[in-house]
C-alpha cells in the first residue's frame, strides 16, 4: 500500500525481511507468496535470492538504523499484514514482529491498531469475495 514511497535500499531490505518472515513459521503459504509478488510489483523491484540468507535480526537492525519513523511504521504495518495474511498469525511470526517493534521503538498500541485494522481488512475482503465470487 505504501511500500512504493520507501527508498530503494529500504525496499530491498523490506523484501528480504518479508520473505524471511513468511518462512519463519515453516509454512510459505500461497497467500504469503502472492503477497511477496504483489510487494515486488508495488515497489517495482525483484526479489534478489542472493541476499535472502541474511538473518532477520540483521535485516531489522539495518532497517532500524537506515529508516525514518514513517518508513518504520510502513514496514511494521506491511509486515504485520503479511504475517496475518494466511490466517495463521503464529508465535514465530509474532516474535519477529515484536523484535522489530522493539528495535524500531514503536509502541504496542501501534501494533494493536495495525492488527485491528488488518483484521477488519481481511474480513472485508472475505465479504467482497463471498459476494462476488460465490
Amino acid at each position: 500500500m505504501y511500500l512504493g514511497i520507501l527508498e530503494n535500499k529500504n525496499k530491498e531490505l523490506f523484501l528480504n525481511l518479508a520473505y524471511n518472515l513468511a518462512l519463519s513459521d515453516g509454512d510459505y503459504s500461497e497467500d504469503e507468496e502472492m503477497m511477496i509478488k504483489s510487494y515486488c510489483n508495488e515497489m517495482q523491484i525483484e526479489l534478489d535470492m542472493k541476499n535472502i540468507n541474511r538473518s532477520i535480526d540483521s535485516i531489522i537492525k539495518e532497517m532500524s538504523e537506515e529508516c525514518n519513523i514513517r518508513d518504520k511504521k510502513i514496514i511494521a504495518f506491511e509486515s504485520i499484514g503479511l504475517a496475518m495474511s494466511d490466517g495463521c498469525y503464529c508465535e514465530k511470526e509474532i516474535k519477529v514482529i515484536e523484535s522489530m517493534i522493539l528495535k524500531f521503538d514503536l509502541s504496542r498500541e501501534f501494533v494493536n491498531k495495525c492488527e485491528e485494522i488488518i483484521n477488519e481488512y481481511i474480513n472485508f475482503q472475505y465479504k467482497i469475495n463471498t459476494l462476488v465470487l460465490d
